[in-house]
């Protein structure tokens, strides 16, 4: 936790109680601003957690256990990044970033990260949004891409939160090897996608912009990430 998270959260521990975002502003003294942007922090990490009360959201803490938890987490990332690093050993490592603004400059970068998949392979995502060009809205992209998708024989694993369950059912019952798990609800306007040496940070504001890191020791370690999340989240 940074500074301001960890005054939001002492604050809420020494309440004991839920409390509205106001209460927390005046206790804590900090800007209304930073004391939202933490609680959304906190609760992702599963420290915080809310209720609504009369149409107004309640905060609690939960309890400091969940602290061992994220450690534990966060240490088995590291033991796995530092075995898969031995591995590599000394050998000089291809790395690259380019960055794609616009919506035809992101569905031209789905398009062409599906040729650098191998075969029967799964493209890992992370997200809480589901972008108009997969509901069906733009078939000139969709249909062109799930054709590719088949060529390649290229799977999807989604990592979503429950908002958006519906989608990834229908889209398990009715498109190429898709499957899922639902994370607990958060919402990140964003997105990452796992692909095999590359790894994209998609940003769902407007324009849609997409950051793509090429580096297999990174790419493995968000893979190795999504493999933990994959195991906590629930089908």
């Amino acid at each position: 936790m940074n500074e301001k998270e960890a005054r939001v959260y002492v604050d809420l521990l020494a309440k004991g109680r839920a409390v509205g975002s106001s209460k927390i502003v005046a206790t804590t003294k900090l800007h209304g601003q930073f004391v939202y942007n933490a609680l959304a922090t906190l609760e992702e990490k599963g420290l915080v957690k809310h209720s609504v009360v009369n149409g107004r959201k309640k905060f609690q803490a939960n309890t400091p256990e969940r602290l061992s938890q994220l450690i534990d987490e966060k240490k088995i990332i590291a033991e796995r990044t530092r075995d898969m690093l031995a591995e590599f050993g000394h050998k000089e490592i291809e790395q690259g970033f380019e960055v794609y603004e616009g919506e035809g400059a992101y569905m031209q970068r789905q398009i062409d990260a599906l040729s650098e998949m191998s075969e029967s392979k799964d493209i890992l995502i992370i997200s809480t949004v589901w972008g108009d060009m997969f509901k069906g809205l733009r078939p000139d992209f969709f249909d062109n891409y799930e054709k590719v998708r088949e060529e390649h024989a290229v799977g999807i694993r989604f990592l979503v939160n429950e908002g958006l369950r519906d989608i990834v059912e229908r889209a398990k019952k009715s498109r190429y090897r898709v499957n899922y798990r639902i994370l607990p609800e958060h919402k990140s306007f964003s997105g990452i996608s796992v692909y095999k040496n590359t790894t994209d940070f998609a940003l769902f504001g407007d324009p849609i912009t997409a950051f793509s890191f090429r580096n297999p020791i990174v790419t493995q370690g968000y893979r190795n990430f999504f493999e933990m999340l994959w195991e906590l989240g629930k089908s």
